[in-house]
């Protein structure tokens, strides 16, 4: 394992706060073979100035000042100039646990997996973290993802979001060729994580805190909201239409989920700030031209086949047509 290197991308904007955490986490890893490449995405506080202090400091550090183009930008710079058989990403705000990337490639070894996924936790402004103990067995712990999660709505419901994310995760970097995230979205994830899981031939999950997520009320979706946020839906609606394709049932009822569960998110946080909520009518009639794609199935059940079709037709046009 120590001779794999392990390339830890973290894209970097005007996180001159909280960016030497991160980084120090990432160079105090028990997992010393790294790649550590900070891409300044046209800070304009001191995160450069504090990225170049880190590359002359430690010579496994990289850095690459290029101008603003959002997370996914970023991260294809990253990805670009990455070395490593493996990657690895963080956002520029949150901690990794000390034993993550040993943790992570450990059990991508174990299993022969091309993708390993660890737990996370939330941790507030201004909490003090220590890293949670782990017990040298925790290879026994490893989930080789499967059809059983697959029809399993709590772990769907549970851990959708840590699935989705770009982080807490270690990869192939093969399975990133021909895959790039989009630029200036906020969804980058949504449009591209589920392509690497396609591609990889094994993944496998360790159920073990291994990231720390800053709760920052001045995160992505908690200031004034906008309608870029839509790019969300525009994002499960490519999913829908591939995994349809496929007959890959299973997957059409939980993208189909989430792009009624984001079309709602929305909605709510547009009535907040007092938009006008007939800007979605296009989704909801996505709604209703991809709705015959969900079929009646024991792993869906006829109440939830119902209560789509009763959304889409009735309770939602309602809502967004002012009526």
């Amino acid at each position: 394992m120590e001779g794999d290197l392990v390339s830890v991308i973290v894209p970097v904007y005007n996180s001159e706060k909280y960016l030497r955490d991160c980084i120090d986490s990432i160079l105090n890893q028990t997992y010393k073979n790294l790649d550590i490449i900070l891409v300044d995405d046209g800070s304009t506080d001191n995160s450069g100035i504090i990225c170049d202090e880190y590359e002359k400091s430690d010579d496994r550090v990289r850095v690459i000042h290029k101008e603003n183009g959002g997370n996914g930008d970023a991260r294809n710079a990253g990805l670009n100039a990455a070395k490593g058989q493996w990657i690895v990403m963080s956002d520029n705000d949150d901690i990794l646990h000390k034993r993550q990337i040993e943790i992570l490639l450990a059990a991508a070894y174990e299993k022969d997996a091309d993708i390993c996924v660890g737990w996370y936790r939330a941790f507030e402004i201004g909490e003090r973290l220590y890293d949670e103990e782990i017990s040298d067995s925790f290879l026994n712990g490893i989930e080789v993802l499967s059809d059983k999660h697959l029809y399993d709505d709590g772990f769907i419901e549970k851990y959708s979001m840590i699935l989705t994310v770009p982080w807490c995760k270690i990869c192939k970097s093969v399975l990133y060729n021909g895959i790039n995230y989009p630029k200036k979205s906020r969804h980058d994830d949504t449009w591209t994580t589920w392509k690497l899981y396609e591609k990889s031939k094994k993944t496998t999950f360790v159920p073990i805190v291994l990231h720390y997520w800053r709760n920052d009320p001045n995160s992505f979706g908690r200031y004034k909201f906008d309608t870029s946020h839509f790019e969300g839906m525009d994002a499960f609606a490519e999913q829908l239409v591939y995994f349809h394709k496929l007959k890959k049932q299973r997957y059409v009822e939980i993208v189909f989920a989430l792009y009624q569960e984001t079309f709602f998110w929305c909605y709510n946080r547009m009535k907040e700030s007092g938009m006008d909520v007939s800007l979605l009518k296009p989704y909801w009639q996505y709604m209703k031209k991809s709705v015959g794609y969900i079929r009646f199935t024991k792993s869906l059940g006829g109440k939830q086949w119902i209560r789509y079709r009763y959304l889409v037709w009735y309770k939602i046009p309602k809502l967004i047509m002012n009526k």
